[in-house]
């Protein structure tokens, strides 16, 4: 039946519904992942570590891309609020460079700031009389006067000496250490001795918050958690990737007693490989892919787990959007719904993936409601294609992870888990669990890889 004004109107509101962004647990279109009881909640095991932690903690949370992390980190701080915690909030995109290496000294101001930014808009104009900001930059003014002006592109402000330059304290710190690699730079240089008073000025400035907190509170006792977000998107470029993963691998291996702040309970989401390259050295609670198979031959159908996924779906597309897209009657479910839904390797970024393609072929090629069997496999295809072609290298790799469930690393070189972390990145592998960790290659690839992996070579050692 060709689409009608009100048709086109619907989809495009679904459209707008399928959009991938982090939801909070008050969203009417957030579904709760992990609170069932066959599965585990990673978020209920941090609440707990923190809750246990007598006055102050670090919590390493992880995930692949599009496991959710944001949206389950929101549901963290929905769940400790409701009981009585301060909790705060910064993206760590906004103080650190994506691109470039990571040392200590710039995390610890990215944290130190982004704790700042984030006391300053949860009480408002109460905060102390000065932000991080402006007391780091008076230190570095009062402490760094043989350093000289680090660029003129930020606007002098003043005499131009010291790291500063001249530079108005506060905002212009900040933007720098984001934006301008010659002030991180010196600034390395000149922290590189200085660690110490840096923790120093670190600490003096949360305790003071901690305590304006508490104060404004009228709860001496309040406990304060701060969720330090978006940190694993520090990854480098192609051209340094290698230098960028060793920096991360040596801040929390070297440093992470650093990163603790007094009386605050810090989760940070941190990259999922340096469970890879680092294992049994740091304890970190990672976000699996939903589960929608067991781990046996023949990939069973696990209920709970497509179950779950239905009842996402079903959210998205609102209470007629099943039988008016795909027929039927049962606003929960239908055959070629549960097609693109199986697809999606349990995960949520590719699920909505799927459903977009679907909505927008429909809008654009056949404009025409109920889908058929063929939309819903062209839709299928073109999201496909988004992954292909691989690499013969890779495809020997997918293969071998496929046949054994597993990913196993022929070393811990920044080569090898630079590549694995592509593959569960891409989702070309995904990570699972049902009570020990294991993984598998994504639907929407397992047949080409079976077909690739034919047509090479009888199976050797596979190539880095």
């Amino acid at each position: 039946m060709t689409l009608s004004d009100a048709d086109g109107a619907f989809l495009k509101e679904i459209l707008r519904r399928l959009a991938d962004q982090p939801l909070t647990p008050e969203d009417p279109l957030y579904v709760p992942l992990h609170i069932r009881p066959e599965a585990e909640d990673p978020v209920a095991k941090i609440q707990l570590l923190i809750e246990s932690a007598a006055l102050e903690s670090v919590q390493l949370f992880s995930g692949f891309k599009g496991s959710g992390k944001t949206t389950e980190l929101f549901r963290l701080r929905s769940t400790l609020q409701k009981k009585g915690f301060q909790v705060l909030y910064a993206d760590a995109v906004e103080y650190l460079d994506t691109g470039s290496e990571i040392d200590v000294s710039t995390m610890l101001l990215a944290v130190a700031g982004g704790f700042s930014d984030a006391l300053q808009k949860a009480l408002g104009a109460d905060l102390a009389a000065e932000s991080f900001w402006q007391r780091i930059g008076n230190y570095l003014t009062r402490t760094s006067p043989q350093v000289t002006e680090v660029t003129a592109k930020l606007g002098a402000k003043g005499p131009a000496s010291g790291i500063l330059g001249g530079f108005e304290a506060g905002l212009d710190v900040k933007m720098a250490l984001k934006t301008t690699p010659t002030f991180r730079r010196k600034l390395r240089d000149f922290l590189a001795n200085r660690l110490g008073e840096l923790k120093a000025e670190v600490n003096r400035f949360v305790e003071d918050g901690v305590k304006l907190a508490r104060e404004k509170a009228g709860k001496p006792d309040l406990p304060i958690v701060f969720l330090f977000d978006s940190f694993d998107q520090i990854r480098g470029t192609w051209v340094n990737e290698r230098e960028v993963m060793s920096s991360i691998t040596q801040l929390f291996a070297s440093y992470q007693g650093l990163l603790h702040l007094p009386y605050v309970h810090v989760a940070y989401t941190v990259h999922p490989w340096l469970r890879f390259v680092r294992p049994g050295d740091f304890t970190i609670t990672t976000l699996p892919s939903v589960r929608q198979w067991e781990n046996d031959p023949p990939r069973t159908t696990y209920p709970a787990g497509r179950d779950i996924l239905r009842r996402i779906v079903a959210e998205r597309l609102s209470a007629e959007g099943i039988p008016r897209i795909f027929g039927g009657s049962d606003p929960q479910s239908h055959p070629l719904a549960d097609e693109l839904i199986a697809m999606c390797g349990g995960d949520f970024r590719d699920l909505l993936r799927l459903f977009r393609e679907l909505i927008t072929l429909v809008l654009t090629w056949t404009c025409s409601l109920p889908v058929t069997q063929e939309v819903v496999q062209r839709a299928i295809v073109n999201v496909r294609r988004q992954y292909l072609p691989l690499a013969m290298d890779d495809v020997a790799w997918l293969a071998e992870i496929e046949a054994q469930r597993d990913a196993e690393l022929p070393s811990t070189s920044p080569e090898d888990v630079g590549r694995l972390t592509r593959f569960l990145d891409t989702h070309l592998v995904l990570f699972l669990g049902n009570g020990e960790d294991w993984y598998d290659i994504h639907p929407l690839i397992r047949e080409y890889v079976a077909e690739q992996a034919k047509r090479q070579k009888p199976p050797g050692e596979r190539t880095a």
